[in-house]
């Protein structure tokens, strides 16, 4: 592979930027300032890659990604009000087409996944896939038990012709409890502790499927790891 083929590969530009970057003595390899952009390079025995100063790991594709979202950004490359959430993940990584596996609320925090594996992203968020949802809900009321059973039952949201139930709730303090869903309707939680009495005051997700946030810091990502991934169904290797 061409060298300035490899930079477009991990996501510094297009053909002509990557080029631009090399000829104006940007780029270096081990050490090694690149000066020609058609020199060939192998992407599995470089060590380091320095770009304007700065050392690059390199990017195995496609990639799975996983980040503790903070409050007060949008799930959106084009946002409306608010910082986009991308902000929070490298530079380089705008270019390499990653797309959200879903959407978390400006207000909703937590584990948000990232790939720029379309094929999964599609899988993880159809309706078909029941990939297993798990939130940490802070109510502005105190949790009842009527309210609790409730969610397990089910409740009839406004313009849906059946109703919705939680797969798993679980108290966690009196005004604090653990919600799953395997469905993915339009601000679904939120309006699911409305119709059964109460009101989200916060809203943080726990886990999606067998992965689960841990604790990775507020706006920091991490890739997905072999053992996730085929929780997840996606086989590496």
């Amino acid at each position: 592979m061409e060298l300035y083929r490899l930079l477009q590969q991990q996501g510094f530009g297009s053909r002509k930027e990557c080029r631009q970057l090399i000829d104006y003595g940007l780029v270096a390899i081990d050490g090694v300032d690149a000066n020609d952009w058609r020199q060939p390079v192998d992407a599995a025995n470089i060590r380091t890659l320095t770009v304007d100063g700065q050392d690059w790991p390199l990017l195995h594709l496609p990639l799975y990604l996983l980040l503790h979202k903070p409050a007060g950004y949008e799930t959106s490359h084009k946002p409306l009000h608010h910082p986009s959430v991308y902000r929070l993940l490298p530079p380089q990584m705008a270019n390499l087409d990653i797309s959200a596996v879903g959407r978390l609320d400006v207000d909703t925090t937590g584990l948000l996944l990232f790939s720029s594996d379309g094929q999964f992203v599609h899988a993880m968020t159809s309706p078909k896939k029941q990939v297993p949802k798990l939130y940490r809900v802070t109510a502005k009321h105190p949790l009842t038990a009527e309210l609790l059973q409730r969610l397990r039952d089910g409740v009839l949201l406004h313009d849906e012709n059946e109703t919705l139930h939680a797969d798993s709730v679980e108290q966690v303090s009196e005004y604090v409890l653990d919600l799953s869903i395997t469905q993915g309707k339009y601000h679904q939680v939120k309006r699911m502790v409305a119709a059964a009495g109460n009101r989200v005051e916060q809203l943080h997700r726990l886990a999606l499927g067998e992965v689960r946030l841990g604790e990775l810091a507020a706006g920091q990502w991490r890739h997905l790891t072999t053992d996730e991934l085929a929780a997840l169904g996606v086989v590496t290797g």
